[in-house]
């Protein structure tokens, strides 16, 4: 007996950007967005960003809200906004129950080491220009 992947009746949008699912078999699951994952693969370095990804190294997807958009169609999957699609399947295997069980954003060292770099180059003329303006006594 082969058992059938739950289909979402409800969901939403929470403010750090996971996506709160509640399946018909009465579960409620969180899965991160498809942006947490871009915002994770952008962190990752150069070497692992997929095209198209978004790159930043100052706004922590935390700090956005996409929208509440949500089309549930008859096949289970889900339109977030008209353009971000999940399938029934991945709703169901890549989501947890718990929270607090997703697994978090967390930089590797590389990616503080970069956006220091990146820092300290727009920073370098202002820098410069400090120092010259202590130089001639300002």
């Amino acid at each position: 007996m082969s058992e059938e992947t739950p289909k979402v009746k409800k969901a939403a949008m929470l403010p750090n950007n996971f996506i709160m699912l509640d399946f018909d078999n009465g579960e409620r699951r969180y899965l991160p967005s498809h942006f947490i994952q871009q915002y994770e693969n952008a962190l990752a370095g150069d070497e692992t960003v997929a095209k198209g990804t978004r790159r930043t190294f100052a706004v922590s997807p935390t700090i956005t809200f996409l929208g509440n958009e949500f089309d549930i169609q008859d096949d289970g999957t889900v339109m977030v906004n008209g353009k971000d699609r999940y399938t029934r399947e991945e709703l169901w295997q890549n989501s947890v129950a718990k929270i607090s069980e997703v697994k978090r954003v967390i930089p590797d060292a590389t990616h503080w080491k970069r956006n220091v770099v990146i820092a300290l180059i727009l920073a370098l003329p202002l820098i410069i220009i400090c120092v010259f303006a202590f130089l001639d006594g300002w």
